[in-house]
Protein backbone atom coordinates (compact mmCIF):
# COMPACT_ATOMS: atom_id res chain seq x y z
CA UNK A 1 0.00 0.00 0.00
CA UNK A 2 1.94 3.44 -1.16
CA UNK A 3 0.77 5.72 1.37
CA UNK A 4 3.60 8.47 0.13
CA UNK A 5 0.00 10.86 -0.97
CA UNK A 6 -1.70 10.64 2.10
CA UNK A 7 0.51 11.13 4.71
CA UNK A 8 2.85 14.59 5.15
CA UNK A 9 6.52 14.30 6.89
CA UNK A 10 4.90 14.74 10.43
CA UNK A 11 2.68 11.46 9.85
CA UNK A 12 5.73 9.12 8.26
CA UNK A 13 7.13 9.36 11.86
CA UNK A 14 4.01 7.90 13.11
CA UNK A 15 3.80 5.48 10.48
CA UNK A 16 7.47 4.20 11.48
CA UNK A 17 6.02 3.88 14.90
CA UNK A 18 3.29 1.81 13.80
CA UNK A 19 3.32 0.05 10.88
CA UNK A 20 5.92 -3.02 10.35
CA UNK A 21 5.45 -6.13 8.92
CA UNK A 22 3.48 -5.81 6.06
CA UNK A 23 4.11 -3.98 2.96
CA UNK A 24 3.46 -0.11 3.16
CA UNK A 25 5.61 2.71 1.39
CA UNK A 26 5.55 5.42 3.89
CA UNK A 27 7.83 7.84 1.93
CA UNK A 28 10.20 7.49 -1.36
CA UNK A 29 13.05 6.67 1.46
CA UNK A 30 11.22 4.32 3.89
CA UNK A 31 9.40 1.81 3.56
CA UNK A 32 8.17 -1.58 5.50
CA UNK A 33 8.14 -5.50 5.12
CA UNK A 34 8.83 -8.85 5.48
CA UNK A 35 9.50 -9.96 2.18
CA UNK A 36 12.69 -9.21 2.44
CA UNK A 37 13.27 -11.41 4.56
CA UNK A 38 11.78 -13.95 2.35
CA UNK A 39 13.48 -13.40 -0.47
CA UNK A 40 17.22 -13.05 1.51
CA UNK A 41 16.16 -16.73 2.66
CA UNK A 42 16.50 -15.25 6.42
CA UNK A 43 13.60 -16.75 9.16
CA UNK A 44 11.42 -13.54 9.06
CA UNK A 45 10.25 -14.50 12.49
CA UNK A 46 13.19 -14.46 14.50
CA UNK A 47 13.92 -10.31 14.59
CA UNK A 48 13.93 -9.72 11.01
CA UNK A 49 14.60 -6.25 9.41
CA UNK A 50 10.90 -4.91 8.62
CA UNK A 51 11.51 -1.03 8.42
CA UNK A 52 13.51 0.01 6.11
CA UNK A 53 15.21 3.66 5.76
CA UNK A 54 17.15 4.28 2.37
CA UNK A 55 20.38 6.00 3.69
CA UNK A 56 20.94 2.45 5.71
CA UNK A 57 21.58 0.29 2.49
CA UNK A 58 23.11 0.36 -0.69
CA UNK A 59 21.63 1.48 -4.09
CA UNK A 60 21.68 -2.26 -5.06
CA UNK A 61 20.16 -3.51 -1.86
CA UNK A 62 17.63 -0.66 -1.62
CA UNK A 63 16.15 -2.14 -5.18
CA UNK A 64 15.62 -5.63 -3.65
CA UNK A 65 14.39 -4.34 -1.06
CA UNK A 66 11.68 -2.19 -3.04
CA UNK A 67 11.13 -5.42 -5.47
CA UNK A 68 10.84 -7.88 -3.05
CA UNK A 69 8.06 -5.44 -0.76
CA UNK A 70 6.21 -4.23 -3.89
CA UNK A 71 5.86 -8.15 -4.90
CA UNK A 72 4.12 -9.23 -1.83
CA UNK A 73 2.22 -5.77 -2.19
CA UNK A 74 1.11 -6.51 -5.49
CA UNK A 75 0.20 -10.27 -4.42
CA UNK A 76 -2.01 -8.63 -1.28
CA UNK A 77 -3.99 -6.21 -3.89
CA UNK A 78 -4.52 -8.68 -6.28
CA UNK A 79 -6.12 -10.84 -4.10
CA UNK A 80 -8.17 -8.11 -1.94
CA UNK A 81 -8.97 -7.00 -6.15
CA UNK A 82 -10.44 -10.42 -6.75
CA UNK A 83 -12.51 -10.87 -2.95
CA UNK A 84 -14.14 -7.42 -3.63
CA UNK A 85 -14.69 -7.86 -7.40
CA UNK A 86 -17.24 -11.05 -6.44
CA UNK A 87 -18.33 -9.46 -3.28
CA UNK A 88 -19.28 -5.90 -3.93
CA UNK A 89 -19.85 -3.97 -0.58
CA UNK A 90 -19.70 -7.22 1.27
CA UNK A 91 -18.21 -7.55 4.93
CA UNK A 92 -14.68 -9.05 5.40
CA UNK A 93 -13.03 -10.26 8.59
CA UNK A 94 -9.34 -10.98 8.28
CA UNK A 95 -7.92 -13.39 10.88
CA UNK A 96 -4.37 -12.44 12.29
CA UNK A 97 -4.60 -9.21 10.41
CA UNK A 98 -1.24 -8.08 12.09
CA UNK A 99 -1.06 -4.14 10.43
CA UNK A 100 -4.21 -4.04 8.83
CA UNK A 101 -3.23 -4.26 5.30
CA UNK A 102 -6.76 -6.83 3.95
CA UNK A 103 -9.11 -5.01 6.14
CA UNK A 104 -8.16 -1.70 5.28
CA UNK A 105 -7.70 -2.56 1.40
CA UNK A 106 -11.47 -4.07 1.59
CA UNK A 107 -12.99 -0.62 2.86
CA UNK A 108 -10.88 0.77 0.27
CA UNK A 109 -12.62 -1.54 -2.39
CA UNK A 110 -16.31 -0.47 -1.14
CA UNK A 111 -15.88 -3.19 1.41
CA UNK A 112 -16.44 -3.38 5.34
CA UNK A 113 -13.28 -4.52 6.53
CA UNK A 114 -12.84 -6.17 10.30
CA UNK A 115 -9.70 -7.76 11.55
CA UNK A 116 -8.55 -9.54 14.72
CA UNK A 117 -5.65 -9.93 16.11
CA UNK A 118 -3.83 -10.83 19.40
CA UNK A 119 -0.98 -7.90 19.07
CA UNK A 120 -3.14 -5.02 20.72
CA UNK A 121 -0.41 -3.17 18.87
CA UNK A 122 -1.81 -3.74 15.77
CA UNK A 123 -4.92 -1.26 16.53
CA UNK A 124 -2.58 1.63 16.54
CA UNK A 125 -1.60 0.30 13.13
CA UNK A 126 -4.93 0.41 11.85
CA UNK A 127 -6.21 3.76 13.43
CA UNK A 128 -3.32 5.18 11.78
CA UNK A 129 -4.55 3.87 8.50
CA UNK A 130 -8.08 4.52 8.63
CA UNK A 131 -7.36 7.93 9.86
CA UNK A 132 -4.57 8.55 6.68
CA UNK A 133 -6.54 6.75 3.96
CA UNK A 134 -10.34 7.66 5.53
CA UNK A 135 -11.56 4.56 5.72
CA UNK A 136 -13.52 2.91 9.02
CA UNK A 137 -12.10 -0.29 9.65
CA UNK A 138 -12.64 -2.27 12.92
CA UNK A 139 -9.66 -3.61 14.87
CA UNK A 140 -11.05 -6.28 17.05
CA UNK A 141 -8.41 -7.79 19.89
CA UNK A 142 -8.05 -11.42 20.45
CA UNK A 143 -6.68 -14.25 19.38
CA UNK A 144 -7.96 -18.04 18.14
CA UNK A 145 -7.74 -20.38 21.41
CA UNK A 146 -6.12 -23.80 20.35
CA UNK A 147 -7.22 -25.27 23.63
CA UNK A 148 -10.82 -24.38 23.80
CA UNK A 149 -10.53 -24.79 19.44
CA UNK A 150 -12.93 -21.17 19.48
CA UNK A 151 -12.43 -18.06 18.56
CA UNK A 152 -12.91 -14.45 20.02
CA UNK A 153 -16.25 -12.90 19.59
CA UNK A 154 -15.84 -11.38 16.21
CA UNK A 155 -19.35 -11.75 14.57
CA UNK A 156 -20.45 -13.14 11.34
CA UNK A 157 -18.70 -11.62 7.89
CA UNK A 158 -19.71 -12.32 4.53
CA UNK A 159 -15.98 -13.39 3.60
CA UNK A 160 -13.15 -14.19 6.21
CA UNK A 161 -9.55 -14.36 5.07
CA UNK A 162 -6.98 -16.55 6.51
CA UNK A 163 -3.47 -14.94 5.38
CA UNK A 164 -0.33 -17.04 6.53
CA UNK A 165 -2.14 -17.86 10.19
CA UNK A 166 -3.63 -21.51 9.56
CA UNK A 167 0.05 -22.34 9.44
CA UNK A 168 0.51 -21.85 13.34
CA UNK A 169 -1.68 -23.49 14.62
CA UNK A 170 -2.01 -27.32 15.94
CA UNK A 171 -5.57 -27.62 15.51
CA UNK A 172 -5.88 -26.89 11.88
CA UNK A 173 -9.41 -28.68 11.23
CA UNK A 174 -11.04 -27.23 14.76
CA UNK A 175 -9.87 -24.06 13.40
CA UNK A 176 -11.26 -24.18 10.08
CA UNK A 177 -14.69 -25.13 12.02
CA UNK A 178 -15.16 -21.95 13.82
CA UNK A 179 -14.31 -20.52 10.69
CA UNK A 180 -17.01 -22.15 8.82
CA UNK A 181 -19.24 -20.92 11.53
CA UNK A 182 -19.15 -17.03 11.10
CA UNK A 183 -18.54 -17.18 7.51
CA UNK A 184 -21.49 -16.72 5.75
CA UNK A 185 -20.35 -16.56 2.05
CA UNK A 186 -16.67 -17.50 1.11
CA UNK A 187 -13.40 -18.10 2.85
CA UNK A 188 -10.19 -17.33 1.32
CA UNK A 189 -7.02 -18.99 2.33
CA UNK A 190 -3.66 -17.97 1.29
CA UNK A 191 -0.61 -20.15 2.65
CA UNK A 192 1.60 -23.53 2.05
CA UNK A 193 -0.93 -26.52 0.71
CA UNK A 194 0.21 -29.57 -0.20
CA UNK A 195 -0.08 -30.66 -3.91
CA UNK A 196 -2.54 -33.98 -3.31
CA UNK A 197 -6.17 -35.13 -3.13
CA UNK A 198 -4.90 -37.12 -0.39
CA UNK A 199 -5.98 -36.44 3.29
CA UNK A 200 -2.60 -35.13 5.12
CA UNK A 201 -2.09 -32.99 7.62
CA UNK A 202 1.80 -31.94 8.46
CA UNK A 203 4.18 -30.30 10.54
CA UNK A 204 7.55 -28.71 11.10
CA UNK A 205 9.25 -29.30 14.66
CA UNK A 206 7.59 -26.69 17.50
CA UNK A 207 9.26 -22.80 16.73
CA UNK A 208 10.37 -21.40 20.15
CA UNK A 209 9.39 -17.87 18.77
CA UNK A 210 5.55 -18.84 17.36
CA UNK A 211 3.84 -19.18 20.43
CA UNK A 212 3.75 -18.68 24.27
CA UNK A 213 1.82 -22.27 25.14
CA UNK A 214 5.04 -24.47 25.26
CA UNK A 215 3.16 -27.47 26.65
CA UNK A 216 2.32 -30.91 23.73
CA UNK A 217 0.20 -30.37 21.75
CA UNK A 218 -0.15 -26.87 21.55
CA UNK A 219 3.45 -26.14 20.92
CA UNK A 220 2.92 -27.87 17.34
CA UNK A 221 2.73 -24.33 15.71
CA UNK A 222 5.44 -24.17 12.75
CA UNK A 223 4.30 -24.68 9.44
CA UNK A 224 0.81 -26.43 10.02
CA UNK A 225 0.06 -27.88 6.31
CA UNK A 226 -3.22 -29.11 5.21
CA UNK A 227 -3.30 -31.10 1.70
CA UNK A 228 -5.40 -29.96 -0.76
CA UNK A 229 -7.58 -32.62 -0.90
CA UNK A 230 -8.54 -32.64 3.07
CA UNK A 231 -8.73 -28.52 2.93
CA UNK A 232 -11.36 -28.84 0.12
CA UNK A 233 -13.26 -31.87 2.11
CA UNK A 234 -13.32 -29.78 5.05
CA UNK A 235 -14.85 -26.73 3.68
CA UNK A 236 -17.43 -28.93 1.38
CA UNK A 237 -18.40 -30.46 4.61
CA UNK A 238 -19.21 -26.90 5.62
CA UNK A 239 -21.00 -25.96 2.60
CA UNK A 240 -18.10 -24.61 1.13
CA UNK A 241 -18.20 -26.27 -2.14
CA UNK A 242 -16.86 -23.86 -5.26
CA UNK A 243 -13.12 -23.60 -5.24
CA UNK A 244 -11.32 -20.94 -7.62
CA UNK A 245 -7.80 -20.76 -7.09
CA UNK A 246 -6.59 -16.92 -7.46
CA UNK A 247 -3.95 -17.55 -10.55
CA UNK A 248 -0.32 -16.23 -9.49
CA UNK A 249 0.82 -13.35 -11.35
CA UNK A 250 4.22 -12.54 -12.49
CA UNK A 251 4.25 -9.27 -10.21
CA UNK A 252 3.83 -11.50 -7.26
CA UNK A 253 6.92 -12.38 -4.71
CA UNK A 254 8.30 -15.72 -5.76
CA UNK A 255 7.12 -18.38 -3.39
CA UNK A 256 7.04 -21.38 -5.59
CA UNK A 257 3.74 -19.81 -7.31
CA UNK A 258 5.34 -21.10 -11.24
CA UNK A 259 6.10 -24.33 -12.38
CA UNK A 260 8.00 -25.91 -10.07
CA UNK A 261 6.75 -29.50 -9.26
CA UNK A 262 7.51 -31.00 -6.41
CA UNK A 263 6.95 -34.99 -5.48
CA UNK A 264 5.04 -35.52 -2.47
CA UNK A 265 8.09 -36.75 -0.36
CA UNK A 266 9.99 -33.66 -1.41
CA UNK A 267 7.01 -31.52 -0.06
CA UNK A 268 6.87 -33.25 3.37
CA UNK A 269 10.15 -33.23 3.73
CA UNK A 270 10.73 -29.59 2.84
CA UNK A 271 7.81 -26.99 1.59
CA UNK A 272 4.73 -26.53 -0.09
CA UNK A 273 3.64 -23.97 -2.43
CA UNK A 274 1.44 -21.06 -1.13
CA UNK A 275 -1.66 -21.11 -3.32
CA UNK A 276 -4.98 -18.65 -2.87
CA UNK A 277 -7.73 -20.14 -2.81
CA UNK A 278 -11.63 -18.86 -1.94
CA UNK A 279 -14.09 -21.51 -1.01
CA UNK A 280 -17.40 -20.20 -1.78
CA UNK A 281 -20.57 -21.44 -1.19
Amino acid sequence: MDLREKINSHDAGEAVAVLNYQPFIISDDIQTGCAYSFCSGDDPRVAPPLVFHKNDWTDEKWDFISKCNGQLRAMYDDILDEIASRFPGASLLDIGCNNGYFPVGAEIRGMRGTGTDGNGAHEKSMHFLNKALDTQAEFILGLYDSITHKLPDVGIHDVVTLSAIMCHLPDPLYFLSEVGKIAQRAILYYGQIIDTDKFLISYNPPHPNLSHIVEFPHNFNDNTRLSLGLFKEACSQMGFNNFYKIPPRDSWLEMCHGPISLTLEQELKDVSCHVAILAMR
